[in-house]
């Protein structure tokens, strides 16, 4: 049986999402979304679909299995939760919501559909992720620190922290994601954030820089650093140092293990994650099979309760507890 597969957004995540679904032969991409309709209407001239400006209409009358929802953070209102009643395998894009109400409503109307749910954390599915595990599996961490450096996006509501939930929910959740997925849940957070370097830009209200302390629940302790207004050197990953080697895994590319006897081992990504994640989303629908995924909807939601922890230290000045 071959999947049909919709999606509600025409932009540049949700078209790297088609590329991997008309790729594979178990899927095909049969509908699209976008309230722009020409950007719908190329979509599909593309992958010979049918375009619709409303997902309403999509859900209900294009013969779905399974929808893809990659919109803009403060874009998120009842697509999910009508896909799930309708029956339909569920694919959101980071940050799943802006706000725990929602992305807990949408988690209810997923567990009580009992569809298939993923998020879009596809550094799960990397190699050296699985490798960075079975390491620390057999060493136990006494720190880490991960970081996402580097520019501005240009799409104007990156930068609208109402509309983005600023750089550590909009972009740094894939490294606060891939730590839990690492050490555990989080049981505090307390951060810092930095603005007033980027005066030059108008409408512009999020943090530079910010700082996260983490504390999990195993009592390892870490930062994960953001930065967006930096020209030069960007990089992103988790370093993590255990007693007898540490570990650095570096913007989806590598995992550079260096052992204290000074023996080092550098092992490089030779897959597509994103398409690697696609590819495990119509496996487990087709096989009827959650376990498959290496993240559901309800995961993804723990993740985003850590960043918006984070943003409200920022806020408030003060640690917030988790759970």
């Amino acid at each position: 049986m071959t999947i049909k597969v919709g999606f509600i957004g025409c932009g540049s995540i949700n078209s790297e999402h088609m590329k991997s679904i008309a790729a594979n032969p178990d899927a095909d991409v049969v509908a699209v979304c976008d309230i722009e309709q020409e950007r719908a209407d190329k979509a599909a001239a593309e992958y010979d679909a049918e375009a619709f400006t409303a997902y309403e209409t999509m859900i209900g009358e294009a013969g779905l299995d399974a929808v893809y929802v990659a919109v803009p953070p403060f874009a998120h209102e009842q697509q999910e939760a009508m896909a799930a009643e309708a029956g339909l395998h569920l694919f959101v894009e980071k940050p799943v919501a802006l706000d725990l109400d929602t992305a807990r409503a949408n988690e209810q109307a997923i567990k009580q559909a009992g569809i298939i749910s993923t998020a879009g954390f596809q550094d799960r599915y990397l190699a050296v992720m699985a490798r960075m595990k079975q390491i620390l599996a057999d060493n136990q961490p006494g720190l880490m620190m991960g970081y996402w450096m580097g520019g501005t996006p240009l799409v104007w509501w990156w930068r609208v922290k109402d509309k983005s939930g600023g750089q550590a929910v909009e972009q740094t959740i894939h490294i606060f994601d891939a730590a839990r997925y690492l050490f555990g849940e989080v049981e505090s957070v307390h951060a810092v954030g930095f603005r007033g370097l980027m005066t030059e830009l108008e409408n512009y209200d999020i943090e530079d820089a910010s700082a996260v302390n983490l504390k999990f629940v195993s009592g390892l302790c870490g930062t994960i650093f953001s930065s967006c207004f930096a020209a030069a050197n960007n990089k992103s990953g988790i370093d993590v140092w255990c007693k007898e080697l540490s570990l650095k895994y570096s913007e989806r590319r590598s995992l550079n293990i260096i052992h204290g006897n000074g023996d080092a081992e550098f092992v490089t990504v030779k897959v597509d994650p994103l398409a690697e994640l696609d590819n495990t989303f119509i496996a487990a629908i087709a096989k009827n099979d959650q376990s498959l995924l290496k993240s559901d909807y309800a995961d993804a939601v723990k993740s985003l309760e850590v960043v918006l922890a984070a943003n409200e230290s920022m806020e408030t000045g003060e640690a917030v507890k988790l759970g």
